[in-house]
């Protein structure tokens, strides 16, 4: 007998589904599964045909021919185990093929017959919904990161004759079922918004007043920024202070960052859809397909899993230099497109950068009574960051020693709170003024909506002329200093741009140590 069961897999950030199709026909006793299979579903025969034993059921002498389509698609991971179960349940009649109809099954199961977590399942949900799929039965401790999802009926079973007595109508206390609404998602997510936690206050660090304003301007316009000073001076706590200060997710945002993390296997044991922005710091031995992501079947890397938040690399040019260049593309693009034989994957990465460095490998130049090094190893440091690179950078802050009295001084420094609060209008401004667009930031604009968001009065433009002309400024180098002067502007509660926002935004693009915009 024949029979289908759908289930799906996720392809990049979104899924796809899968039609498992079973037949029990004459011959042999072998179960055969076709349809492009990687060896983690191979092996799901076994784990299955023992399953399916131990929880009551028999298998006939029969072949029992499992097929996977599309055929062209290669199939990994272990959520098609259930699938493949309750299919052949139903081609053994004790399943009825209507009981599953329009509904998407995914799983891993155990010897026992035992249902287990598994990967991917929000993506996987979301697309389905989108298909017209109305019903799904997984995992039950997959059942918070499905009911995400908006207007689905969710089914959470912990073993397999559970499920099997479910959909024969049978009353089963330990089966999760609910029924979520239109915007449940949404409403929920609202609901529990969560303010980011002040780990790190920027009240606790002492003078450095230009570097606190750079770093609120580069959060406000989600900026990356990179900060360059003597060893000790402050750059790491900073850095570190600065999910303090970050606006809080958008419903969409917090979406896409849960999927990502969801694909990554890191959504184990959390509760419905990710509230704060990530914080990701690889240390610099971090390798290139680390950063970027990749493997076998590509998994996201670093930029991925901080998108919509920091990816902070410390002690830049510790880095190799080949893992810096591959920051090119993401910085730029937004996004990661991860081609292998089989498929092309693609992965957001809107992460803002922080980068800092010391000004030499020993971190005192130019105090000359301890930097001992030599003027080819300070520019061979240096190097590698490059142009490129730099350019990428709106916001280079040159971090000066904190004097003595300043670390005495007594008085209130401005806090993260104080800090986050000015964000916060300032991101309101931006939400109001990009309402309808596909992007949320000054940073984020794309070129040719600079000239419909960005006018600047005739000062301005002037003052950004002659800098151009004088400071041999790149196209992109131009258009992002409109785009940090926007931000400026917004933080000063203004919709028009002044003379006095353009060049702040100049002075916070310079390069340390030269003096120089690019």
């Amino acid at each position: 007998m024949y029979s289908e069961v759908i289930s799906g897999m996720s392809l990049g950030i979104e899924g796809m589904l899968i039609r498992v199709e079973t037949d029990i026909s004459a011959g042999l006793p072998m179960l055969s599964m076709v349809g492009y299979l990687a060896s983690s579903v191979k092996e799901a025969g076994e784990r299955v045909r023992t399953a399916i034993k131990n929880s009551g059921f028999i298998l006939p002498a029969s072949r029992i021919t499992v097929n996977l389509s599309p055929a062209d698609i290669r199939k990994d991971g272990a959520s098609f185990d259930l699938p493949i179960a309750a299919a052949i349940l139903i081609s053994m009649n004790i399943i009825p093929q209507t009981a599953l109809k329009d509904t998407l099954v995914l799983g891993e199961m155990g010897l026992s017959g035992d249902i287990k977590a598994v990967d991917s399942v929000l993506p996987v949900v979301h697309f389905a919904r989108l298909q017209g799929i109305k019903k799904v039965v997984l995992p039950y401790d997959n059942v918070k990161e499905a009911m995400v999802v908006d207007d689905i009926e969710v089914t959470g079973v912990k073993d397999l004759r559970e499920m099997v007595d479910y959909l024969l109508g049978d009353k089963t206390e330990s089966v999760f079922h609910v029924k979520t609404d239109m915007d449940n998602g949404k409403r929920e997510f609202e609901r529990q918004k969560l303010i980011q936690d002040i780990d790190f206050d920027m009240a606790d660090i002492c003078g450095q007043d230009s570097m606190k304003r750079g770093v609120m301007i580069a959060v406000a316009g989600f900026h990356n920024i990179l900060m360059s000073g003597e060893a000790g001076s402050g750059k790491s706590m900073i850095a570190k202070s600065i999910p303090g200060i970050m606006p809080s997710l958008t419903y969409e945002e917090s979406l896409e960052l849960t999927k990502i993390y969801s694909i990554s296997g890191m959504m184990k044991g959390c509760d419905s859809l990710m509230r704060k922005r990530p914080f990701r710091s690889p240390h610099h031995t971090v390798t290139e397909t680390a950063l970027i992501g990749g493997g076998m079947i590509p998994k996201p890397g670093e930029v991925s899993l901080a998108d919509c938040g920091i990816l902070f690399l410390d002690e830049l040019p510790e880095y190799k230099k080949k893992v810096i260049e591959c920051l090119r593309q993401p910085m730029e693009d937004k996004k990661i497109l991860i081609s292998r034989h089989h498929a092309s994957f693609e992965y957001p990465a809107d992460f803002m950068l922080v980068a800092a460095m010391n000004p030499c490998p020993c971190g005192h130049y130019p105090d000359r009574s301890l930097c001992r090094c030599s003027e080819q190893e300070i520019n061979s440091y240096r190097n590698k960051i490059s142009y490129p690179i730099m350019d990428r950078i709106d916001i280079r802050l040159e971090v000066k020693q904190v004097k003595y009295k300043e670390l005495t001084n007594k008085t209130k420094n401005i806090s993260s709170l104080e800090m986050r609060q000015k964000v916060e209008a300032a991101r309101e401004r931006q939400l109001h003024r990009y309402k309808g667009e596909n992007f949320l930031f000054n940073s984020q604009m794309p070129q040719n909506k600079v000239e419909e968001y960005i006018k600047i009065n005739q000062g301005g433009e002037k003052l950004l002329e002659k800098e151009f002309e004088s400071q041999k400024l790149s196209a992109r180098g131009y258009f992002r200093i409109r785009k940090l002067a926007r931000t400026v502007a917004d933080l000063s509660d203004r919709e028009d741009i002044r003379e006095d926002d353009v060049y702040e935004a100049m002075f916070f693009r310079n390069i340390p140590d030269r003096g120089k915009a690019i």
